[in-house]
């Protein structure tokens, strides 16, 4: 295996030039107050981290981890029996299947969005007044984030080895215990894939709310679009920041509560 070290080499440089510098240049932006790009009369300064104490930041960002959330668990709730029957199918085209619930996401993501915006305005749904609403950008969101989720569950089903579920019957169990002693488990991989893929757009994107929710639900992703049109990069880079290492500790921590169940 160390011969093909090597070919592991582009990847280190293009992980310091897209993550590592980007990462320390925001970190610089942080303890600096500049006008934009225009660094020549840059100075140190705390400003930004002052800011903080505003309220409606930690507002946002609570807003954007329950939308996260609840788009994370509908998504599993209604990727998981979409993988799990059509990997159990007799489909002969199942790939044909998966790739017609892929479809949707070869179209530009902001023709979607300003799609379900117009139907949202229609005459027949504009009563239940559902635009504007934090339940129409989490529903919005699952839409658009669901094949996300139901690929890598499919994926690792169609993996799976078959011969362990029949020997599981052979030993007298029945389907309902089967897939939760031994499907389930062997699955969590997939969704743990999903989940991972599902939370991190759900929770930084701003597009969703900012044109489903109409600007009346807020979420950080909206307060970071907005301080970046202002300019002010180094408020924006600090928050930016602080949203990376949230999203990281929620990934770590659902890890570990996976890990744990996996143990039991």
């Amino acid at each position: 295996m160390k011969q093909f070290k090597k070919f592991a080499i582009p990847y280190f440089v293009w992980l310091i030039i897209l993550v590592i510098v980007p990462i320390l240049v925001m970190t610089v932006l942080t303890f600096m107050n500049s006008n934009g790009t225009d660094f020549s009369s840059a100075i140190g300064s705390v400003e930004s981290y002052k800011r903080l104490a505003d309220i409606s930041l930690f507002k946002a960002l609570w807003n954007s981890l329950k939308v996260a959330f609840f788009t994370v668990v509908i998504c599993v709730l209604l990727g998981y029996p979409c993988a799990y029957f059509l990997s159990f199918s007799n489909i002969k085209n199942k790939m044909l299947v998966l790739l017609m619930l892929i479809l949707p996401m070869w179209c530009n993501s902001m023709l979607r969005i300003i799609s379900w915006y117009k139907l949202f305005q229609t005459e027949g749904l504009q009563a239940l007044h559902l635009a504007g609403s934090e339940g129409a950008v989490v529903f919005v969101t699952v839409t658009t984030y669901l094949p996300f989720m139901i690929f890598p569950i499919f994926t690792v089903l169609e993996k799976m080895d078959r011969s362990l579920i029949e020997a599981s019957k052979d030993l007298g169990i029945n389907s309902p215990k089967t897939f939760l002693k031994v499907t389930l488990p062997l699955s969590l991989t997939g969704v743990s894939s999903g989940v991972i893929m599902v939370f991190l757009p759900a929770a930084t994107g701003f597009a969703i709310s900012q044109t489903i929710g109409q600007g009346k639900v807020q979420l950080i992703g909206n307060v970071i679009q907005a301080v970046f049109e202002k300019n002010n990069y180094n408020f924006g880079s600090l928050l930016s920041l602080i949203v990376s290492i949230v999203i990281i500790l929620c990934i770590v921590l659902f890890q570990k509560i996976q890990g744990k169940r996996g143990e039991n």
